[in-house]
């Protein structure tokens, strides 16, 4: 099958809701530096990010469709067309809560955030090679954590599940037990908002890459 997206993040979670839908995707990260300017939102920061991983990897795709000659005004023979690139922040009273450092780090993000709502904020940035035009959305979803013991905590980063998570935790995992509820895409807390972007793939044009 051709591929339908060029996924401009390494994350496995994203590629894998995509795949569940139906889409061919491959994987082209970009190396951004995610970093918070002083003084911006959670909603403009991860729009920023989202768009400046989409941007990255349009350039690099390119560069390999177009090597050693000028790229052309119009890619309508090009084998990609669409990229998707994204960014997720978890989000306490305001403050960005990006992945932990450590073990000790990820302790304290839960203990942060155990009894309470927290919001999961989800930018993403889709690009049409062949208009060069591009869309740029941001999905917020609110989520309410359990009370976690002392003990719960320490077996949950111990199992190292979410070490590598924005907010010290899985809720597609292990994880899923300490949420009390949310309100609002539960795929946009695993990583990627899957109505929003395939509404905006409808919006766009990309209906000759739609599974369904």
């Amino acid at each position: 099958m051709a591929v339908s997206i060029v996924l401009a993040s390494a994350s496995p979670r994203r590629k894998e809701l995509l795949e569940r839908c139906g889409f061919s995707v491959k994987i082209t990260p970009a190396e951004i530096e995610e970093v918070p300017m002083e003084g911006e939102s959670p909603d403009n920061y991860v729009k920023r990010m989202a768009r400046a991983k989409t941007l990255a990897t349009v350039e690099r795709v390119r560069q390999t469709l177009y090597p050693e000659k000028h790229v052309p005004n119009s890619m309508l023979d090009a084998p990609v067309r669409w990229v998707l690139g994204a960014d997720t922040a978890v989000v306490l009273e305001g403050q960005i809560i990006g992945k932990p450092r450590d073990p000790e780090d990820a302790a304290a993000m839960l203990e942060a955030l155990s009894g309470r709502t927290h919001i999961v904020m989800t930018g993403f940035c889709l690009y049409d090679m062949y208009k060069n035009k591009e869309g740029l959305q941001a999905v917020t979803t609110e989520v309410h954590m359990k009370v976690l013991s002392h003990g719960e905590i320490e077996k949950y980063v111990a199992s190292g599940e979410g070490l590598d998570k924005a907010g010290g935790y899985a809720i597609q995992g292990v994880g899923a037990y300490m949420i009390d509820s949310i309100n609002g895409s539960y795929t946009n807390v695993v990583g990627l908002p899957l109505a929003q972007v395939v509404e905006m793939m409808q919006e766009m044009g990309a209906k000759e890459v739609l599974p369904f």
